[in-house]
């Protein structure tokens, strides 16, 4: 008897009141462990501490819209036959996917990744990329914000783990469509890295691999100015996001918020007419006549 009512109050806290979920359990599909493995793709979410939960279904949402929008009606839809070639973990991730209350189906998979303001949607059967370049210039187009959770849609091609052997494996296949290319023509990139909760990856050392892969044979340049490409490389605990995207800065690096703040902008400093380059009621453009043709009729002197 004694032992339920310890059991019963270890549920609440302090107050009385049931004790709130952890977010970061929600959205494990492997129970204990962490929900990211290797050769994932998909969406890297920022979003305000404590609003994981509410920013990940929030991003399904959106980026199952506008997977529609480039790939027709009925993208998200589930599939009727499955995969034989399909791996136990995509299989048992399409089976999370299908249970969440969202409107991305199969397609998108919101996974907390331990780290407060970052959340990972997963995707399939897209490219992150080509889905977020086209989402984010929608938005600054329309100048409309469309979330209230999220803040930042950053791409993630593929993931691997992060020590340098696997990380360097990666960014081989992450890079080639973008500096490797048959028939290759130079370009411009600059790296940004990012390293949390993460000790074993030294962030120099990061940069200067990225740069000697995507650069190897070709005639490529780094401009930290006016890039075309960015390569970004994103390492969280144990596991390496990483991607390549255009537009960067000219879409306020893929910040929602920013870019609707900058339209606003734009908007709001339209400067206005000057008042006195036109008459601003007829009387004023009468007496403005009347003068003029005075002054028409006057003698010189």
């Amino acid at each position: 008897m004694g032992g339920n009512k310890r059991k019963a109050a270890k549920a609440q806290d302090g107050n009385g009141k049931k004790a709130k979920t952890d977010v970061h359990k929600i959205g494990k599909y492997l129970p204990g462990g962490f929900p990211i493995d290797p050769k994932m793709k998909g969406v890297m979410v920022t979003c305000a501490r404590g609003r994981e939960t509410q920013a990940g279904k929030e991003a399904c949402d959106l980026l199952s819209e506008y997977a529609e929008k480039l790939h027709g009606p009925g993208f998200n839809d589930d599939d009727a036959s499955e995969d034989e070639d399909e791996s136990i973990e995509d299989a048992i991730a399409r089976e999370v996917a299908q249970a969440k209350k969202t409107k991305g189906g199969k397609k998108f998979l919101p996974l907390m990744t331990g780290t407060d303001c970052v959340i990972f949607i997963r995707a399939m059967d897209i490219d992150p990329s080509s889905l977020c370049h086209h989402l984010l210039s929608d938005l600054q187009k329309s100048g409309s914000k469309r979330t209230r959770y999220c803040q930042r849609f950053i791409p993630v091609d593929e993931t691997s783990y992060a020590n340098m052997d696997d990380i360097q494996v990666m960014s081989e296949r992450v890079l080639k469509p973008y500096f490797h290319a048959e028939n290759q023509q130079p370009t411009t990139f600059k790296v940004i890295p990012k390293v949390r909760h993460n000790d074993k990856v030294d962030r120099e050392v990061l940069v200067r691999m990225l740069a000697a892969t995507a650069g190897r044979g070709q005639s490529h340049s780094v401009n930290l100015n006016e890039p075309k490409y960015v390569i970004l490389a994103e390492v969280i605990k144990s596991i390496c996001f990483m991607s390549v995207v255009k537009d960067y800065d000219e879409l306020k690096k893929y910040n929602i918020q920013s870019i609707f703040e900058a339209s606003h902008k734009e908007t709001v400093d339209v400067p206005a007419p000057v008042a006195d380059e036109q008459p601003t009621s007829t009387n004023d453009a009468k007496t403005t006549a009347s003068e003029a043709a005075e002054a028409a009729e006057a003698p010189s002197q």
